[in-house]
């Protein structure tokens, strides 16, 4: 029954993870191309992104806790560290993403504020996909050696 549950919390994971690197990379795509106008897909994506996220860090010390904690002194140990403080690093910076778009309000800017509120989105979720994706390599690195 163990393992069951250890796999459920393994898929959840990935499952969210994959949610929310896709959603980013869309959005961003979105914002980039001009595709995406206005304000309203940034504020539905935030919504997914923080549900998904809360997501993926509850299965993540799930899984750590069927792994049991590894020593810093150990490579898999320094990996994990990076990766958390990586986790952390993207937490504050979609923080700050976060009230970006809260703040942004399509009728409060001219035509010209809104276009660079949305370059500047483009930027965040860019970097934000780029984040995401070296968070996946390193998974990728703790999970198989």
């Amino acid at each position: 029954m163990a393992q069951l549950v250890s796999l459920a919390i393994r898929t959840l994971h990935v499952l969210a993870i994959t949610v929310v690197v896709g959603s980013t990379a869309a959005l961003w795509y979105g914002y980039r191309t001009g595709v995406t106008e206005g304000i309203a897909a940034a504020r539905r994506y935030e919504w997914l992104f923080w549900g998904a996220l809360g997501v993926v860090v509850l299965t993540g010390v799930g899984n750590l806790g069927a792994l049991g904690p590894p020593g810093p002194a150990t490579d898999w140990g320094r990996t994990l560290l990076a990766k958390l403080a990586l986790v952390l690093a993207l937490v504050v910076g979609s923080a700050v993403r976060t009230l970006v778009v809260v703040r942004a309000d399509d009728d409060d800017y001219s035509h010209e504020g809104i276009t660079r509120v949305r370059r500047a989105l483009g930027k965040y979720y860019g970097a934000t996909t780029g984040v995401l994706l070296v968070l996946v390599v390193l998974a990728e690195v703790l999970a198989h050696g």
